[in-house]
Parts: C-alpha cells; sequence; structure tokens
C-alpha cells in the first residue's frame, strides 16, 4: 500500500507544454497497444510475472512504433499489465460472490470454484487456474474431491459468468499522463524553487518543469497533463508512516446525512450533507439553464448564425463547470478522509464491520443525479477506507451482510420494517430506542462472527435466521 503526493507545477510555456503533450500521447497510444496485444487469454499468465513478458519483448529487439524511448516503452506495457490485473482482479471478486450465492452448486463445487479462484493474501495469484477455466485444461490439487464431470460443470459455469463480468477490455482513450523512473528525471532548486527535469521523446533532451511547492520527490512518478491550467501533476508514490494496531471492535453505518454513524450513536461529519447536497442542487441547476442555452442556441443556427457563434462560445463551454465540479468533489473527499481520521483516531479499533459500499446512494433531487454522485462518493469512500484501515493496522474481515440491520432490534432481535420511523428505531417488541443508523452500525458489528449470516447470505434467508433466533429466544 502506498500513498500518492500530488505536486503541481506553476503554468507551463507553449514550447514545453507541447514537448509533454507529444510525449503523452505517445505513451498513450504505446499503451493501449499493449493493451489490445495483451488482453488475450494466451497472455493471462503474464500478469504473474510481468518482468517476464519485458524480458521477451528486448530479446526479440522490440522498439516502439510511437518514438517512446526503451525505458519509457517498459513503463507503458508495465502500467499496461497493471491495468488488466486490476479488471480481472475486480472480475474474479464479483464471480466469488456469485459462486457463493449459487444455490445449484453443492459445498465441494464451491470449494472447488474458490480454490481456482483463490488468492493469497501474501503473494501472487496462481493465473494458470484462471487460464485454465477458458483453456480447458482439467487443473485439481490434493486439496479437491470432485470428480471430472463435475469439475468440468464449475469450470463452465465460472467461464460464463467472467465473460459476462468482465465486458469490454480496457482502452486508452485520452492521452492524460505518462510515467517515468529513476533514470528519466532529475530535481535541482534554484532560487527557494523546486524544479524537475523530465525525459521526452527525444533522447537527450528533457523538458525543465517549476513546481508550485517543495517536496521530496523519488522512485517512479507519474506526470499527469492539466489542459485547463496548462500545467501539469507529478504524482509521487512513498510508504506510508503504519500505526501500531488497536483492540477491540466496532461497527460504522455509511450514509449520506453524515459520512457514517458508529455502533455508539456518534455522528461523524454532518457537513458532509451539506456539501453533496449543493453539488448536486448545482448540477441539477446548472443543467437545466444549459438546456435552455441551447434550445436557444439552435434556434438562431438559421435565424441569426453570428448570435448562435456567440451563445456557443461564450455561454455552453466546459471550463469553469469542470473547475466547479472538481471543488466540489475536494471538499466531499476531503469530509470523507476527517471522519475516517476522527474515528480511528478516538476508537484505535482493531477490527470494524462495514457494509457493502454498492448499497450507497448520493442525496440528490432525482434518480439521475443521485447515480451519478453516488458512483465517484462509493469509489472515494472504498479507497479512502482500505488506505486508513493499512495505515491504522485495522484488520479488515471484508463487508458484512447488511440486510435487515437497521430494522432489528439488537436487544431482543426482533425484526420488522415499522421498527424505523425515519432516523429513529423503536422496537415494537420490548420498546428498545436509539438512532436508526446506531442499531444498523450496533448489528453489523454483531454479524462479524456470525457463522450463519454470511456476507453473500440472501435477503430472505436473513430474515428467516433472525426470526427463527427471536422465536427460540422468546420460548426460553
Amino acid at each position: 500500500m502506498q500513498r500518492t503526493v500530488r505536486q503541481k507545477s506553476l503554468p507551463l510555456n507553449d514550447g514545453k507544454w507541447a514537448r509533454l503533450l507529444k510525449t503523452a500521447e505517445a505513451y498513450a497510444r504505446q499503451k493501449d497497444a499493449f493493451l489490445v496485444e495483451y488482453a488475450h487469454i494466451k497472455y493471462l499468465h503474464y500478469l504473474g510475472d510481468k518482468r517476464a513478458l519485458r524480458d521477451e519483448l528486448v530479446s526479440a529487439g522490440f522498439a516502439s512504433p510511437f518514438g517512446l524511448q526503451a525505458r519509457m516503452w517498459k513503463l507503458a506495457l508495465e502500467d499496461a499489465l497493471f491495468t488488466l490485473e486490476r479488471q480481472w482482479e475486480a472480475a474474479i471478486e464479483t464471480a466469488r460472490g456469485l459462486v457463493a450465492r449459487h444455490e445449484g452448486f453443492t459445498d465441494e463445487e464451491k470449494h472447488y470454484a474458490f480454490w481456482l479462484l483463490y488468492r493469497p493474501r501474501k503473494g501472487s495469484r496462481d493465473w494458470k487456474r484462471i487460464q485454465a477455466i477458458f483453456t480447458g485444461d482439467d487443473v485439481t490439487g490434493e486439496q479437491v474431491t470432485l470428480d471430472g464431470a463435475k469439475r468440468h460443470r464449475v469450470r463452465n459455469y465460472l467461464r460464463r459468468v467472467l465473460r459476462r463480468v468482465l465486458g469490454r477490455r480496457p482502452r486508452v482513450k485520452k492521452a492524460r499522463s505518462f510515467v517515468v523512473d529513476r533514470q528519466m528525471y532529475r530535481v535541482f532548486f534554484s532560487e527557494k524553487r523546486q524544479y524537475i527535469a523530465v525525459s521526452t521523446l527525444t533522447p537527450g533532451e528533457r523538458v525543465v518543469i517549476p513546481l508550485a511547492g517543495v517536496h521530496a520527490v523519488e522512485g517512479n512518478l507519474r506526470v499527469v497533463l492539466l489542459p485547463d491550467e496548462r500545467a501539469v501533476e507529478v504524482h509521487i508514490s512513498c510508504e506510508p508512516a503504519v500505526f501500531p494496531a488497536g483492540d477491540g471492535e466496532a461497527g460504522i453505518d455509511l450514509g449520506v446525512t453524515e459520512v457514517f454513524t458508529d455502533d455508539t450513536g456518534r455522528k461523524y461529519r454532518a457537513e458532509y450533507c451539506k456539501a453533496l447536497q449543493e453539488m448536486s442542487d448545482y448540477i441539477l441547476d446548472k443543467g437545466r439553464k444549459c438546456q435552455k442555452l441551447w434550445a436557444l442556441y439552435r434556434r438562431n443556427l438559421e435565424r441569426d448564425p453570428a448570435r448562435a457563434r456567440r451563445i456557443r462560445r461564450h455561454n455552453l463551454g466546459l471550463a469553469k463547470q469542470r473547475k466547479r465540479h472538481r471543488r466540489f468533489r475536494r471538499r466531499c473527499e476531503n469530509e470523507i478522509n476527517r471522519a475516517f481520521n476522527e474515528f480511528l483516531k478516538t476508537r484505535r479499533p482493531g477490527v470494524v464491520a462495514y457494509e457493502d459500499l454498492s448499497h450507497l446512494r448520493g442525496k440528490a433531487r432525482s434518480k439521475g443525479l443521485s447515480r451519478i454522485v453516488s458512483l465517484w462518493m462509493r469509489r472515494i469512500t472504498g479507497e479512502r477506507w482500505e488506505y486508513k484501515s493499512y495505515v491504522h493496522s485495522v484488520e479488515d474481515p471484508g463487508p458484512v451482510n447488511a440486510a435487515y440491520s437497521s430494522l432489528t432490534c439488537p436487544v431482543c432481535g426482533w425484526v420488522d420494517p415499522q421498527n424505523r420511523k425515519g432516523d429513529i428505531f423503536v422496537c415494537r417488541k420490548c420498546g428498545f430506542t436509539a438512532d436508526a443508523d446506531q442499531v444498523a452500525a450496533m448489528n453489523l458489528k454483531a454479524r462479524l462472527h456470525d457463522e450463519e449470516i454470511t456476507r453473500y447470505t440472501s435477503k430472505s434467508r436473513v430474515k428467516e435466521i433472525l426470526l427463527r433466533r427471536y422465536f427460540e429466544s422468546s420460548a426460553v
């Protein structure tokens, strides 16, 4: 796990910008060519040994057809393979969930499917097992007791599922960035300003970039172009400081009126709701106004072409809108980051129970805006939690099943939709009263060690289990 520090540059002149843009375009085209070439199943085993493919290309005398220097096309190759690996890992995780919920598989068949998709916590995945799912090779091991016909059935199912969830293979659509290693840049200071000289397509030629701040620069760097500002961001990856592990367990219920609520009832960063609501209101209002301007533009295309051109040029641009979006998103990102910082520093938990992030939705006036906002909100929340849990040495058991978590009484166990009235929870059986989000966090925490209710247990089955437990406890 690494953290990324973004070091912004000052605005660049036309000559420097043109050379950096040309380099980024060549890098993007080369990476895209690698993505197209090595997305085939027969190259899947290279994801576990990326250096082997690079050595083969070097031995074959490969030269970039887009003009990249040798060091840079090797970085583009590694970049492309990592992109493919991330896509496969996401698809495999989805397939694992589908296998766990598959009611037609026996325990032995599920065990074989999980064995094929297994990835150790430390070490790399055995990509030849994944490759065998598509090539038809009958792979087995000492722990596999399934007969040949059933193994074939499991592999066929996994092949269909993986093909469906993989979707389109990744492609590079825009030339936004390129990567350089330690031998391809030089850092120096002049008059209290930090500079970085970066290699381009021409050997021996480097573009000197003045940086807006000062930071230690080492290792591989990603140079990201910012066209609106005619500047770049230098992304520096470094190992974060890791804190010792805490003790105890905690549960959190993620939301949109605040970032989340923990099992003690404390709500973290209620300011998040205001930021998210302002962003969605702005997007909605801006969209309506733009539609009126587009209608005015279309009416004047034939009647008054000069006026139509002025409307299109001065009123329908996206530069200011994109800048405002970035400000809103940074504001929401800051609130999410602060919430996790406050929670982990205050509670110091060793294990945290949380729900699946895919259920989160943005707080907006329309379903369309809700989907747009929730898309990046889930991603940012997931990324921040993954990083913060690593820094604070929190054990991550993965998401727990959140079915009926805010409708189940944590005291007596009664499940009823009438238990919750808005944000207030009042049990209709025992009268227990609390905040609904706190109740959800308490139930999520209780399910950390629940062997019956797993992450993939269906919602109907969860309700059956909870009601059975309630009646059994009542009978006693």
